[in-house]
């Protein structure tokens, strides 16, 4: 549910507040996620969905065999939840699927990160944020779609399991120009 529907405040008569611009307001909001793991998949984009709080769900995956994958079911997968008591099977669908490795897939995906409202990594290693060909690499990426983004203001989570991952993402950016 979007936050706007979710505040508890008291609303007034002269309060300028519609539900219906809420909702349109959060389906323009977007999330663009880097690498398609456990981590991106089960957690980020799944948590994203289920909030409602945006109206476009995108990722980056370079590995040709998952991006066929999500492509073949249409952006939608299954995340199993842990519960106290059972295992529930939960969808996530609406899935933009790009691979940085092939042109036109970049550019989409830069497109996606100029519109970004969030963004999180979860790669193996905060090596990755620097790997490929320059520009296809996370960092590169990164830097090309906020230059897009005309101020925009972009929440970025770096969740890779190193403790200086987010100031090595913000440097890998920053060396951009």
């Amino acid at each position: 549910m979007p936050d706007c529907l979710q505040t508890a405040k008291i609303i007034r008569a002269e309060d300028d507040f519609s539900p219906r611009a809420c909702y349109a307001e959060a389906m323009q909001k977007v999330f663009v996620g880097f690498g398609f793991g456990a981590i991106q998949g089960g957690l980020f984009l799944y948590e994203a969905f289920r909030s409602a709080n945006f109206g476009r769900l995108v990722v980056a995956e370079v590995q040709p065999e998952i991006v066929r994958a999500l492509r073949r079911a249409q952006g939608r997968y299954m995340v199993n939840v842990a519960t106290a008591t059972a295992i529930e099977q939960n969808a996530v669908a609406g899935v933009e699927v790009f691979n940085p490795a092939e042109a036109s897939d970049r550019a989409a995906l830069i497109e996606a990160i100029a519109q970004a409202d969030e963004i999180a990594t979860a790669l193996p290693s905060v090596d990755f944020y620097s790997r490929g060909a320059p520009q296809q690499s996370v960092a590169a990426l990164i830097a090309a779609g906020l230059r897009q983004s005309a101020g925009r203001r972009t929440v970025i989570y770096a969740a890779e399991n190193h403790n200086q991952a987010a100031e090595r993402l913000a440097a890998s950016i920053l060396a951009q120009g």
